[in-house]
Order: structure tokens, then sequence, then C-alpha cells
């Protein structure tokens, strides 16, 4: 209203003076004396007038003053309490200058202090000198933060340059989508691995009961999930949960595993259970697939365990009891006249095991390629240029008439590859651990023969597998295939005595890992000529490594829990091969359970791991990014020292000690 008046005022005053000017126009031109007389009042007037409007410029500015006062401080005030969060952080990540809402949220950080504090998985210095957004998480929050550079400039010089952060809590926003990605569904297939043998020994009345009890500890749980299950029949149930209910499950270890595995069962073999689950991204129809691939997994890996598919991310939970080998041999029947029926139809038949071959890769190699010459078809067995393992057994082989060319490398064998080329691969089951892996792309049909628990990489599209992780060793499986494959098998004393070497290796001499068809598939391997006094000369050590040997022992570690750790000089030769050696000799010692023994090999440092069955080292070395079976596992640590490597091994282990004290 001031305002107003003061421009009213000056306006008016204006008006004034312009009709004084005309009124002395016109008297000084009817009289001129009498207009000289005027002009002293009329300059009076004038001058008044001009102070008056120096006093009205006077007002005017004080009041614009006042109202531009009041706008910067209001601005100033909303820019210090907008109801998101901003921060101002320089070249060095320090905090400049926050407003009050940021200093609400984060009242313990003071300026000159690094954001990184309060951002730890966000690389500050990354976000130099761009703009954009990303989310975070701070304590309890979330926020979505947008970053802006700013680049002062005087006079074309560069002064300062500072990064503005707007936090914009998304807590409530988070939190929803949190609850409804809580609430996905999740599929899930159930099976009990060994329900049927362990039922064929009882009476109706008590096959009934036991089944009875496993079912309602099964729909129990689920139950108490609040999901759906279904028995669809005897052995198999499908089921589907909440993503929320899934967490529960992985928090608490699948420890329905345990509470199937406790039911007592009248010939006190446990029942063991499988779960395969699934969640992801795409349909229905998807995720139940990934679901039903996730339980093949688990009975792939012996059984008695859960496999989560989480995405691209696979999680297995169990595992701990051994897998029971099968008395039937239906399935070996059945898997040898698949093999008969593939290598018939083959023009050539390539064979490899794994690279660094040991005695059970080469000699089911050996096994398998007997098969496709026994019917005719060339067959050549690959091996990788670390041979130093087994270097015996291929003189061995190359001094065997009829056998000089079975030995081949993989850029040999790719040259003679064709359409109707089969290629066997044995003793494991990942590409990337396969003699010659460039093969597996350019051969289109592939069989699997292993006994190692299964990974989650594995040979792509595979026309066969056959996977039993009871079994001791692949020479076994192959030797079982053999006596089912053709009624006029006939190996020579070489080949029994690889298939018969790869047994005694991987069993320690019939140690460990040995059950009832182990001893049949010895028996029958002697039987077609297999020469013991050969296969000992195949192990004998000369003398220095004997003496290597007793140095590396004598310096072996024994740690609390029952774990023994040794670490082999980087020039020695041989070193896996001693490495698995000391690693069985540590294991005979009272009172210890796990063994490692830590060697250098192809540029990296490795670990070769034995059990006595009370330690699963797969799972232990699967945690490292190793694998292998429950008795016998290893594991590459690239960029590592051995001390790093030998603590890494003791937390992995205490950790598994004390999930399983139960």
């Amino acid at each position: 209203m001031e305002l107003r008046n003061t421009w009213f005022e000056k306006r008016s005053d204006r008006v004034y003076i312009a009709i004084v000017a005309v009124l002395h126009l016109v008297i000084a031109y009817f009289n001129p004396i009498a207009a000289g007389l005027c002009a002293i009042p009329v300059f009076g007037v004038y001058l008044v007038t001009k102070k008056r409007e120096r006093e009205q410029a006077a007002e005017l500015t004080e009041y614009l003053d006042s109202v531009s006062a009041s706008v910067t401080e209001a601005s100033l005030y909303a820019t210090k309490n907008l109801p998101i969060g901003i921060a101002i952080i320089d070249e060095k990540s320090q905090l400049v200058w926050g407003n009050s809402v940021f200093r609400d949220w984060v009242q313990d950080l003071e300026d000159g202090e690094r954001l990184q504090r309060l951002l730890p998985h966000t690389q500050l210095a990354k976000l130099w000198g761009k703009s954009g957004y990303f989310s975070t998480r701070i304590e309890e929050r979330y926020y979505r933060v947008i970053y802006k550079f700013l680049d002062m400039e005087h006079a074309g010089e560069t002064t300062q340059q500072y990064m503005l952060l707007y936090f914009d809590d998304i807590t409530e926003a988070e939190r929803s989508v949190q609850e409804s990605e809580q609430a996905l569904p999740v599929f899930c297939y159930l099976q009990l691995d060994n329900f049927t043998e362990i039922a064929s020994d009882l009476t109706e009345v008590q096959r009934s009961a036991l089944w009875s009890e496993v079912n309602t500890q099964v729909l129990d749980e689920f139950g108490r999930l609040d999901g759906f299950i279904k028995n669809y029949d005897r052995n198999n149930y499908i089921a589907c949960i909440s993503r929320k209910s899934l967490q529960q499950l992985m928090e608490a270890k699948f420890d329905i595993l345990d509470k199937v595995r406790l039911i007592h069962t009248l010939n006190k073999i446990p029942v063991t259970l499988s779960i395969g689950c699934a969640t992801g991204d795409e349909g229905f129809a998807a995720q139940a697939e990934q679901a039903r691939l996730s339980l093949d997994l688990a009975l792939g890996r012996g059984g008695d365990q859960a496999v989560v598919r989480l995405g691209e991310e696979t999680q297995t939970f169990g595992g701990k009891s051994t897998a029971l080998a099968k008395n039937t041999r239906v399935r070996a029947r059945v898997v040898a006249q698949a093999i008969y029926e593939l290598i018939g139809k083959a023009d050539r038949v390539l064979v490899m095991g794994h690279s660094h071959e040991d005695y059970d890769a080469l000699g089911a190699a050996i096994g398998v390629a007997y098969m496709a010459t026994s019917v005719g078809v060339p067959a050549r067995v690959v091996v990788s240029p670390q041979q130093e393992n087994v270097e015996k057994m291929i003189a061995l082989v190359e001094e065997t008439e009829g056998m000089a060319d079975l030995i081949t490398d993989g850029e040999t064998a790719a040259r003679d590859i064709t359409s109707r080329t089969v290629l066997f691969i044995v003793d494991t089951h990942r590409p990337e651990l396969t003699a010659a892996p460039e093969l597996i792309e350019k051969v289109g049909s592939r069989v699997v023969i292993d006994h190692h628990r299964r990974s989650n990489d594995f040979i792509p599209n595979p026309l066969l597998t056959y996977l039993e992780p009871s079994s001791s060793s692949a020479s076994e499986l192959v030797t079982e295939l053999l006596q089912y494959y053709s009624e006029t098998v006939d190996l020579n004393e070489t080949q029994a005595s690889a298939l018969y070497a790869g047994i005694v290796v991987d069993t320690k001499n019939f140690a460990v890992q040995t059950g009832v068809r182990t001893f049949d598939a010895a028996s029958y391997l002697r039987r077609s000529g297999a020469n013991t006094d050969l296969v000992r000369d195949l192990f004998m050590l000369d003398f220095e490594t004997l003496q290597l040997r007793s140095d590396v022992l004598a310096r072996a570690e024994r740690i609390e829990g029952g774990i023994a750790c040794a670490t082999i000089p980087d020039d020695a030769d041989n070193a896996q091969i001693l490495a698995g050696q000391i690693a069985d000799i540590l294991l005979i010692v009272e009172g210890i359970h796990a063994t490692f023994t830590i060697y250098y090999s192809d540029g990296d440092y490795r670990v070769s791991a034995r059990s006595d069955g009370s330690v699963n080292v797969q799972v232990v070395m699967e945690t490292l990014g190793g694998g292998g079976h429950q008795t016998m596992a290893g594991g590459r640590f690239p960029d590592m020292t051995p001390r790093e490597i030998r603590d890494r091994l003791v937390e992995a282990i205490h950790t598994y000690q004390k999930e399983n004290t139960k």
C-alpha cells in the first residue's frame, strides 16, 4: 500500500508543476511584468517539488531494498528447508555444505568429513564431473540420489568445482516394492531320494507308517510357511511358496532336510529329501522348468540337499550325508545299451577326462575307448599337455600292441571331427576342467560319465549323462558298463590294469568311498587280467620324491578342529601327485578329519583336499570356488599367497563345522 501511495503522490506532483508552468506562460503572454514577478514563486514550487521527488525516491529505494531482502531470506530459507536433503562435496568427497533436512538425516556427519563413510558402496570419485542418479541405503532408510557437477567460473577461469547431491527419501515406495516382491510365487519340486530302496525291506504296514511320518513332516513344514504343496505320487511333491517363505527356508539352511533325515527307520537307513526351487522374472512356466532343473541338479549332486535358483545365481544347501549306493544295476544296464547304440551309429569316438589327468580319468577313458574299438569304431583318448601324473600309464599304453596310437592331443583330434563323431567326457562334467575344452563346441554328440557331485556349470546339452555320486570312481562306472555292454568283452592286461588303477587311486587302495559294487568291479577286472604288480609299479616313488614328501610332512601344520594343512615348495616336480599323496597320509593321523595340501602348478596355487567322511570337503571347497567329491576335492586360487589360502581354508572349514555341529 505504501508503494502505491508513493507512486501516486509522485505522479500528482508532476501534474501540478506542469499546470503552474502553463499558467506562467499564459501570464507572460499578456503581462510580461507580472510574469516576472510570478517567476519567483514558480521557482520555489519547482524546488519544493524536486525535494519531494528525492524524498519519494529514497522511500522507494528503501522499500525495494526491504522487499529484496525479504525475497532473498525466503529463498535461502526455502533452499535450506526443502523436503529433500541437499549436500555439496568437493573433489575429495568432503562435505562442504548440507541443508537442514540432510543434517537431520545424518546428524553425526560434520563439515570436512568424507561423504564416502555415509555411502560405502558408492564410489563417489567415479561420479566426479558427471550428472545422473543412483539408489542407496543409509541405515534403515532408502534414498534416490541425484548428483550434478557444478563448475564455477569467473572471467573465463575455473575457480572451484563441486558436486551437488540431492537425497530423495523413497523408503515407503521401496518397502512397498519389497513387500510386493516378497509376495511373488516360488515353485518347488521335492523328491524322496531313497524311499523305494528303504521300503523294499519293510512290510506293507511298516512301509505305510514310514511314509505317513515322512509325508506329515513335509506337509507340516510347508503348511507352516503358508504355502501350497501337493503330493502327486508316493515320492514326489510340487509346492508353491512366497519369496518371503523361501528366504525363511534359506536362513534356516533348509532344516527340513535334517528333520526328514532324523526320522527313525527300522533298517537304520535314513530317508533323504531333495528339493529344487526357482524364482525369477520369467513366466510361471519358465520358473517351473527352472525348479525342475534345480531338482535334477540336487539329485545329480547325490541328493539330500536343496538347490535354489535365484535368477542367474544358484545356491545349494545340505548335502551332509553320503550318497547311498544303489544295489540295483538296472540303470547301468540301460545306460550301457544306450552307449552301445550311440557308438554303433558313430564313425569316430573321442574320449577325454579332466586336465592334469589322474589314473581314474585316464583309466576310465581307456575303458570307454575299448567300447568303441570292440565294435569296430575308431577311438582316440585326448589328454591335456599336463601329463606328469600319468606318464607311466601313457608309456605303458604306447608300448602295448594295438594301442600305440590311442593317445592324442586336442589339436590333432579336432582335425578328424565329423558330424557323426561322438565325444565322451569322463571323471568330470565341468567344461573348463576338461583336457581339451575346444572339442566340446566342435562335437555335437556328447556323453558324460562322472562320479562327482553335480555343479552349476555342466557340459551343455549332452545326449546321455551317467552321473553317480555314490560310486567310488569313474573307472568303477565304466567297469560296470562294460559288464552290460556286450557278451564279448575281452579286455587286455593294460586296459584292465588301467581301470583297476583308477579305482585304487580314488579309493585310496579300497580304504574310502568303497561299497559292494566297488569290490564287484575290482573282482571283474582281476578276472579280466588286471595285473596288481603292474598297478603297484605305477604308484612307486623315486628316492628324491620320498625325501621331499618327508620334508613337507615334517613341516605340516595341525589346526584346531581336526584339520591338517601342508604346503609343497613351488619348485617341486610332480606337485599335484605329491599333494594328493601328502593329503592322504595326513588323513591317517589320529584326530585329523580333513587335510589340505597347497601346491603350485601352471602359474597358480592350488589345493588338494581330503576327508575321512565326517567333513564334506566338496561343500567346503565349493564355498571357495572349487569342487570335487565328498571325501576328495580341490580348487584353484589365482593371485593369492599360500598363507592367504591357508587362512581362507581354515575359515571355510570352521564355518562348515559350526553350521553342521548339530
